[in-house]
């Protein structure tokens, strides 16, 4: 089949969406398909994987909101019917339910009479008030929308409740993957602290934009409560955002310039070894979380987690017994459980093999793949 993966949310833009539709794209192709990623012209990103694997990446031309990188351009429109009519995809697999190109998009794909599919990846505030039903009614084009979808799927529960509220189709509940060859266990952690130069004995890793609703703010006050009892630990945050200044600033503030590093961006080549040298990873958000794919990097990678019990996170850490689960917001419950997978290996050995054994046997692009191939091979 010839695939057309469509988002306004692509690298440059870092975050969940991106990842799922680079590996999906990936894993897609090792299966004999032909796949194209279509996404806004907001910056380049060079990937050398993806031009060796033969998936082309096509940049719509048009103004776009910087923060958001959402095209606003009224031109993308007829950019994006041109394109259908060239390339003429099998499917158009439209990413996030709320931006305008996916959106655009796929009512143009059903115009055209082309088999689509819709994958939401978000949830928002109070995602299941009935308070969403009653803005639905007020302003239904989004729900019009968003029946254009021949199927719909949601990442985690959460995603399918709040995605509810717009539409009263079906929604099936495929979970994001992760390759679990590329984040694995087997490596020297002590090596790699020594290539990365870290002595500290304890590593706390946090891979995550830095932006309000993932709460690294909450995270650092919980640092500040562990460098009270705790002389050998580092946080390592992974991941750039809006809140980067805040945030060095805060850490100043809290006398923990010494105790974390903020390590920017870093390639996704990269970022096995750092899963591979932690040893407790943490994922603090405080709202909006419909998934959070840096729990399968840390599972897949052997480690246990600590996270908040927020939208869809609990449907994974619960289900696969990794971690431990904290309110949001709750610096002590943060600190507190962080501080007792660090003081018990035992534990952590546990749940980190928890973790693994779930990958293996749900979360493996391998096993996601082949779930969302055969959706497309319902509506072909």
């Amino acid at each position: 089949m010839k695939i057309a993966l469509v988002s306004d949310w692509y690298y440059p833009k870092t975050g969940g969406v991106a990842t799922h539709i680079r590996d999906l794209a990936l894993h897609l192709r090792s299966r004999g398909h032909e796949v194209m990623i279509v996404t806004n012209n907001h910056g380049v990103h060079d990937d050398k994987e993806l031009d060796e694997k033969g998936v082309s990446i096509y940049r719509v031309s048009g103004l776009t909101v910087p923060l958001l990188s959402t095209n606003i351009s009224p031109y993308a429109s007829r950019e994006l019917r041109n394109l259908l009519s060239r390339e003429n995809p099998d499917i158009f697999h439209a990413h996030h339910a709320f931006t305008p190109l996916s959106l655009r998009g796929m009512a143009m794909a059903k115009e055209e009479n082309f088999p689509t599919v819709l994958t939401t990846h978000s949830i928002f505030l109070a995602y299941d008030s009935p308070v969403w039903d009653i803005f639905n009614q007020a302003f239904p084009v989004l729900g019009w929308f968003i029946d254009r979808a021949d199927r719909i799927i949601a990442v985690s529960n959460a995603a399918k409740a709040f995605i509810s509220h717009f539409t009263q189709k079906q929604v099936a509940v495929i979970p994001n993957g992760v390759d679990s060859k590329k984040f694995h266990p087997n490596w020297n952690k002590e090596r790699l602290r020594e290539d990365l130069g870290i002595e500290e004995e304890r590593i706390i890793l946090c891979v995550s934009r830095l932006s309000y609703r993932k709460g690294i703010h909450v995270l650092l006050n919980a640092m500040k409560i562990l460098t009270e009892e705790m002389d050998d630990i580092r946080l390592i945050i992974l991941g750039e955002g809006e809140m980067f200044l805040l945030l060095r600033t805060q850490a100043k503030s809290l006398d923990l310039e010494n105790r974390v590093s903020f390590m920017g961006y870093v390639p996704s080549q990269q970022l096995p070894k750092f899963y591979g040298m932690t040893d407790v990873f943490v994922l603090p958000s405080i709202t909006a979380e419909a998934f959070g794919i840096v729990l399968l990097e840390a599972m897949a990678s052997g480690k246990p987690v600590v996270a908040t019990n927020v939208g869809g996170i609990p449907e994974v850490v619960e289900s696969s017994n990794c971690g431990i689960l904290v309110d949001p917001w709750d610096e002590y419950a943060l600190a507190e459980a962080i501080f007792s997978l660090l003081e018990d290996e035992s534990l952590r050995n546990e749940l980190g093999r928890n973790g693994r054994k779930a990958i293996e046997n749900r979360y493996s692009w391998d096993i996601i793949a082949e779930k969302i191939e055969r959706v497309y091979q319902e509506i072909v």
